[in-house]
């Protein structure tokens, strides 16, 4: 039986990253999910809302997109005390999640990465832990950074890091995106 994998997926926002995820997913042979490093922080968010008793979830894409304020300066405040803080979680996270009585997964696909120290991280912790990371970037011509940020912390990654995979997709491609991310579940025996 092959290690547990993390893959990690890079590129600027609508870039074609969760629908590679998607196609991977999809095409899984093993226990696999799909967790992101900003998923601790919306689950936080969101146990602060029902702490004061307000309405939301920051899991619903347009109650997040409405409030991105609030999760960019959360996520500000967090790294700034603690750089490693959700990469730390989320490979800690990695080897033992599972739901209910499901086994804990064997995949797990990250499509949000955008920090050279979550690799670093990840590869620290769940390499002792026996697991693989694979490295994917992603790009659509004609889809640039969504602001200076991101164009940064995109750029230091492809300088600092070879990727086992890259991609560069037309706009609209979402079919030939799922098609790459199945053929990399096969590829990878994932």
């Amino acid at each position: 039986m092959s290690a547990p994998t993390l893959v990690l997926i890079a590129g600027y926002a609508r870039a074609g990253k969760d629908t590679l995820a998607s196609g991977i997913l999809e095409w899984s042979q093993r226990p696999a999910e799909h967790i992101n490093f900003a998923d601790a922080l919306k689950e936080a968010a969101n146990h602060y809302m029902d702490y004061l008793g307000l309405d939301g979830d920051f899991f619903k894409e347009d109650f997040k997109v409405d409030n991105r304020d609030f999760l960019v300066h959360a996520g500000k405040f967090a790294r700034r005390m603690d750089r490693d803080v959700f990469a730390r979680h989320f490979a800690n996270w990695c080897p033992v999640m599972k739901h209910h009585d499901q086994p804990s997964p064997e995949t797990v696909v990250c499509s949000d990465w955008r920090y050279v120290n979550e690799l670093r991280v990840c590869q620290d912790i769940l390499w002792e832990k026996g697991w693989k990371v694979r490295t994917i970037y992603v790009a659509t011509a004609g889809v640039g950074p969504a602001n200076d940020e991101e164009l940064d912390s995109i750029a230091e990654i492809r300088a600092s890091h070879l990727f086992d995979q890259e991609y560069i997709f037309r706009p609209s491609s979402r079919n030939a995106i799922m098609t790459e991310g199945r053929n990399l579940a096969r590829s990878w025996k994932l």
